[in-house]
């Protein structure tokens, strides 16, 4: 049986990439995948960091689908009307 941390079961379950942990926690990916297999010692600074990113992350993602959810009432009975976009150039 492989062992894993918490935080790496929970970026799979959830897909989270190591780059979002990475970005929220002003860490390298690198450092993240060393602590995660055990690599680097789980000290409280680093726990506080993860915690920290996780928590952005978790707050990020509430209010992309509170905003998902306010376009979809907006466009309910009518999701496959066209929507005009004005061209970019």
């Amino acid at each position: 049986m492989v062992s894993v941390t918490h935080l790496r079961a929970l970026r799979r379950r959830y897909h989270i990439t190591l780059d979002q942990i990475a970005f929220h926690a002003g860490l390298s990916g690198q450092y993240i995948s060393r602590a995660e297999l055990g690599e680097i010692a789980a000290t409280p600074r680093l726990e506080a960091q993860m915690t920290s990113a996780v928590e952005s992350i978790i707050s990020a993602r509430k209010m992309e689908i509170q905003a998902l959810e306010e376009e979809y009432m907006t466009y309910k009975g009518c999701l496959l009307g066209k929507e005009e976009h004005a061209d970019e150039q």
